[in-house]
């Protein structure tokens, strides 16, 4: 199997520019932060690496050294990548131009450079000002009064934003149609300018004029077309890899397809006209990392799927499952025998734990990027890091053939064929998910105050509280207790319907709403004197939909000693704590295992038995 094909590394001056101010809106300068916010920053604002021609995130970094700069931190026994943003001058200096002329172009608008505004305002300024966004369909002059002009308008499309800087003639600059229409504009604005300043001049004299102004227009947009194309073939040149990235490959179907970060919008002196002569602005800048890019949808429990063909999920799992140290990875109410079982939980951590590895820029390749790893997290009997190995797929399997990577197998270091060409081919070895950033993810603080989002909690999540919970609260409402009269066996739709109508019953009845929520601030006082009497009680997870941190409290609502869903609360930069919302156990139990296997008796497989009826809200 022949080596990948490398991509050339490609940033622009603007490029770079351009993610400094990203950056800087997201960033305080010369603070560490771990190197996973900036790959969520990145995915938040559509910027992917591989976009550039790189696999690895530092290795762009690398290309960003007079902003950015790298250094590795020990937290919690585990080596995690931090970066600092830095004050880059030039980079300032040109920002600061950009907002300057922001400022500029917006106090100019009205008067010069948007004459279409002023025509669209008031009938009375059509003598002085023409519009660009609505050109006369009818040539025909009409010689009645001097002052006067009554041409019909017909509206045109606007040309593309580099069709408008390649126009060097200010009356061409808000462009129109191509062919023909270009040359009515430029016509009509060249005869109205002249009436305007010199009076109507002889018909004989305007058709020649026009005449040499169309043939400049003609030679514009050959030298535009041309430019255009040289630029297309440049920017689709070399082997695009987005793989490594939680997105779909375009043969996938799923989304659109990234594109990369393109450079100058028109770069010869040829290209400057009135709108375009002074530098973009700052929020112009910024858009060229996001918003020209079609909006890419996110979905972390693909990341792994999309990354690589794994062959079939129960034999993926399976083979993990038997290497690695044995835990339970079902939950009780699943059938657990060998040939059937679905690996539930299994299956959660290792597709959210290598989306994480991809925000840490952990995935491991090598130098030649015909082996690529990357650290499951889990260990075998002997306490030794299992690798999930991959090698390029075989384009002539149908099955592989849409994928960059394939499944090759896991390993341990140093053991078998997979696991001497780890350790041949890689160094340091790759090192696994990483989600600490301060004691205060592992520790509940008694002293802090806890606000919740009641609401949130009653109203929008109703349909993850207990039923029995439900009509023992709202007994008094006869309207509720039919919304919930048999609710338990009904199908996921119709159950959904009723809950929507429960939900705006409960909403608009005030007393109704005070009651639930009294409960939920009772239940969870008590679980804060369970943390008092155990600190532990307090379970850390982390929330891969906004890479984020929390801690699980148990609230108890029924007579049941267990409880029945959990509180999500987030410590806020104020000292508080935010009460999120509430998850079913279940999904407790799922978030809490990224980190690692919970030891608590409130949150154990064994006694959870909802997560078939549980929804999977990452698809």
């Amino acid at each position: 199997m022949t080596a990948r094909k490398k991509d050339e590394p490609r940033m622009s001056a603007e490029d770079r520019l351009s993610i400094y101010g990203i950056l800087k809106k997201n960033f305080s300068f010369d603070e560490d932060y771990p190197l996973a916010n900036l790959g969520w920053c990145f995915v938040r604002e559509g910027i992917n690496k591989e976009d550039y021609g790189f696999l690895k995130l530092k290795a762009m970094l690398e290309e960003m050294v007079d902003f950015v700069s790298t250094s590795t931190k020990e937290i919690g026994g585990v080596s995690q990548s931090m970066f600092a943003l830095h004050e880059f001058a030039p980079f300032e200096e040109k920002l600061a131009e950009e907002d300057e002329s922001e400022d500029t172009q917006e106090g100019a608008s009205g008067s010069e450079e948007k004459p279409e505004a002023s025509e669209a305002s008031s009938d009375a300024e059509k003598d002085n000002k023409q519009s660009f966004s609505e050109v006369i369909a009818d040539e025909e002059k009409c010689k009645k009064e001097t002052n006067t002009k009554s041409n019909s308008n017909k509206k045109i499309e606007t040309r593309s934003e580099k069709e408008i800087s390649a126009e060097s003639s200010p009356e061409n600059a808000k462009g129109g149609k191509e062919g023909k229409d270009s040359k009515k504009v430029s016509a009509t604005k060249d005869e109205n300018d002249s009436k305007d300043k010199n009076g109507i001049r002889s018909e004989k004299a305007t058709n020649n004029k026009n005449e040499s102004n169309n043939k400049k227009v003609a030679k514009e947009q050959k030298d535009t077309k041309e430019a255009k194309k040289t630029d297309e073939d440049a920017g689709s040149k070399g082997d695009r890899r987005s793989s490594v990235a939680a997105l779909p490959s375009p043969a996938q179907g799923e989304i659109a397809p990234s594109r990369r970060l393109e450079s100058s919008k028109g770069s010869s002196s040829k290209q400057k006209t009135r709108s375009s002569s002074k530098p973009a602005s700052r929020s112009q800048a910024v858009s060229r990392a996001s918003g020209d890019r079609p909006r890419r949808r996110v979905i972390p429990g693909k990341a792994l799927e999309r990354f690589g063909y794994l062959g079939t999920w129960p034999e993926f799992l399976r083979t993990l499952a038997n290497l690695a140290l044995d835990e339970p990875w079902d939950f009780c109410n699943q059938d657990i025998g060998e040939a059937t079982r679905k690996y539930d939980i299994l299956h959660n951590y290792i597709r959210y734990t290598f989306y994480r590895l991809t925000l840490e820029d952990k995935i491991g390749f090598s130098s030649d990027e015909d082996f690529a790893v990357f650290n499951t997290g889990l260990v075998d009997r002997h306490y030794e890091d299992i690798y999930a190995c991959f090698e390029p797929s075989d384009p002539e399997r149908p099955e592989e053939a849409r994928y960059a990577w394939s499944f090759a197998g896991f390993c341990t270091a140093g053991t078998g064929r997979l696991g001497k060409r780890l350790v041949r081919e890689l160094s340091p070895l790759p090192q696994p998910a990483s989600y600490l950033e301060r004691k205060e993810d592992l520790l509940f603080d008694l002293d802090r105050e806890v606000v919740c989002d009641v609401h949130h909690i009653v109203v929008d999540n109703v349909h993850r509280l207990p039923v029995n919970f439900l009509r023992d609260e709202l007994a008094s409402s006869q309207e509720c207790l039919g919304i919930l009269a048999g609710i338990e066996d009904l199908t996921d739709g119709a159950r959904g319907d009723r809950f929507e109508k429960l939900r705006i019953v409960i909403e608009n009845d005030t007393r109704l709403f005070n009651r639930l929520s009294t409960s939920i601030n009772a239940a969870i006082d008590v679980a804060k004197r369970q943390v008092r009497w155990n600190y532990k009680t307090a379970v850390p997870a982390y929330y891969p939909r906004t890479n984020s941190m929390n801690l699980l409290l148990p609230l108890i609502l029924t007579d049941s000693p267990t409880p029945d869903v959990a509180l999500v609360v987030e410590l806020q930069k104020s000292g508080n704590y935010q009460g999120q919302t509430v998850v079913t156990m279940a999904q407790a139990y799922r978030d809490a295992r990224l980190l690692c296997r919970p030891y608590i008796d409130w949150l154990s497989p064994a006694s959870i038995i909802d997560a078939a009826e549980e929804e999977d809200e990452e698809e």
